[in-house]
């Protein structure tokens, strides 16, 4: 069909063009985009180079020298990940090391490293804003404090709780919400749990497979019987403060210059922020993904907004 024959070209040209920029060792990035994936389109009145290859559409001025850089290229890649190791198996993952900075430069490939570059300065909170960030998190601090270890710790131990408490909130967001009112919040997640198990239940023809799904809905909704709703409350008011905190963060991330980034509609573009950004330790061992869920997974789910991958 179209789309394997597409995608067979594209592995081809990915085979045929990074060979050149003599990569060392196992690295990973992400594809986003072939010559023919280029397209220019009018944004605000100016035109730009855009490639679209996921959720979000990137736009560059034509009339920049990035653009030019681009429109030469037969491919384009981010590297984000870098492997070391003597087998497969024992590999082990770094991030945030810059890479294409170490491969050889060809115009037929624009290759760039997801490292957010120092922006101290242009990306700092101003004096009220780093008040707000702290008040957020002292109370999420006081908040913590507060919370009965067997609470927080039933919610993580349980993977089946966990899976629903997940889908759950996974649920709000494809509708553009976000958790407000706690109390309305853990009332819904209880009736939320109730329905999916008796559906399961509903679907089992025997007697034996319907209990096996009554007997998992008790284990679950244990967690609701043997912790206080007041105890319970206080795990999501907690997760809502870290929510507020990643998302000052996110917001200040996004207002440093950079790609345009947009989300395409039948009737045309729309600002957004980046997909997300990777916090990565100095040892470039661990990392942490900062994602505007209400924004970018909203969107990632919404029919509403047209993905790079459907024609």
């Amino acid at each position: 069909n179209d789309l394997s024959g597409d995608l067979n070209a594209k592995f081809k040209i990915a085979l045929s063009e990074l060979a050149k920029i003599g990569i060392e060792g196992v690295v990973q990035g992400d594809f986003l985009y072939t010559n023919d994936d280029l397209k220019t389109e009018n944004i605000d009145g100016e035109p730009h180079v855009t490639f679209h290859p996921n959720t979000i559409v990137y736009a560059v001025p034509k009339n920049s020298d990035l653009a030019r850089t681009i429109l030469k290229s037969e491919i384009g890649v981010v590297w984000h990940t870098t492997y070391g190791g003597d087998t497969l198996d024992g590999m082990s993952a770094s991030f945030g090391k810059a890479i294409a900075t170490g491969l050889k430069e060809v115009s037929s490939v624009w290759s760039v490293d997801a490292v957010f570059k120092d922006t101290s300065g242009n990306a700092t909170f101003t004096a009220s804003e780093t008040a707000a960030f702290s008040a957020i998190l002292s109370a999420a601090g006081k908040e913590f404090q507060g919370i009965k270890k067997n609470t927080l710790e039933g919610l993580s131990k349980d993977p089946d709780l966990n899976m629903r408490v997940n889908t759950y909130i996974n649920s709000l967001v494809r509708e553009g919400k976000r958790v407000e009112n706690v109390k309305s919040f853990v009332k819904g997640l209880i009736k939320y749990i109730e329905g999916y198990y008796q559906k399961e239940s509903d679907k089992r023809s025997t007697p034996k497979g319907k209990k096996a799904q009554t007997d998992k809905a008790n284990s679950v909704l244990t967690y609701f019987k043997t912790n206080k709703a007041k105890d319970i409350e206080k795990v999501f008011t907690l997760y809502n403060l870290l929510v507020d905190a990643k998302l000052m963060v996110i917001d200040k991330l996004n207002n440093v210059d950079g790609l345009k980034t947009l989300l395409k509609t039948s009737k045309g573009f729309e600002v957004t922020g980046q997909e997300g950004f990777v916090a990565i330790d100095h040892l470039g061992a661990n990392s942490l993904k900062l994602v505007d869920r209400l924004q970018f997974s909203n969107a990632n789910f919404s029919t509403e907004y047209i993905k790079g991958w459907q024609k």
